[in-house]
């Protein structure tokens, strides 16, 4: 994979929910357990104006309701006054002002709340979700690329923002995706796995072995 310069390297904050495991070298987060919360997660710095932070849906489980939560905050997870929240809705209220959250077809800022135009409950595994803030305080949504529009205005983009999410009931585990073209190695894996559904018949292929383990 091509190097991504040094400013727009990001992973995911060593400070989150207490059933997260992050793996490959923290750009990939997994709810442990049988359960569907305490599964919130930052970014590990704040994003730049006009940067797209995004995740891919990598596995869901079915038996939970609900599912990802997805935004911004000006809180800094370095901060040891910065709560870990057992799940996003902690945050729907007066003292979560510093929070503005996508769930289910709402954006959260505190207890205000609008309507959006796209729901976060139906993104499908291999679907991906970022999020941006741009140099007018707006906060867009994207969904495989596409951008939604402007979920919020006046956000305060002078602040440093941090991404964050919550990995919640139907959403088991998602990584980290790069706001950018990606390689052949990464186009044929995604490609392959569109018409795999169980990933333990990938040995059976007749596809290169540099391919069954990427």
């Amino acid at each position: 994979m091509p190097a991504i310069p040094d400013k727009w390297v990001i992973r995911l904050h060593e400070r989150h929910g207490r059933y997260i495991t992050l793996t490959s070298n923290n750009q990939r987060a997994v709810r442990e357990g049988d359960t569907y919360d305490h599964g919130m997660v930052f970014s590990d710095r704040p994003l730049h104006i006009g940067e797209v932070f995004q995740l891919k849906i990598e596995e869901l489980e079915s038996k939970w309701a609900g599912s990802l939560r997805f935004g911004i905050t000006t809180r800094n997870p370095n901060c040891p006054h910065t709560r870990v929240v057992r799940a996003a809705t902690d945050l729907f209220t007066p003292e979560g002002q510093d929070y503005w959250m996508l769930s289910g077809t709402r954006v959260h800022n505190g207890d205000l709340e609008k309507e959006y135009s796209f729901s976060i409950h139906s993104l499908k595994v291999n679907d991906i979700l970022g999020v941006q803030v741009t140099s007018n305080g707006n906060l867009n949504y994207y969904v495989n690329g596409v951008n939604k529009g402007v979920a919020m205005s006046g956000i305060p983009f002078k602040k440093d923002i941090y991404a964050i999410f919550d990995v919640y009931g139907r959403t088991k585990q998602v990584s980290l995706k790069y706001f950018g073209v990606g390689t052949l190695e990464e186009i044929c894996k995604d490609e392959i796995l569109k018409w795999v559904k169980d990933k333990d018949k990938l040995d059976e292929l007749p596809i290169p072995k540099i391919l069954k383990d990427f």
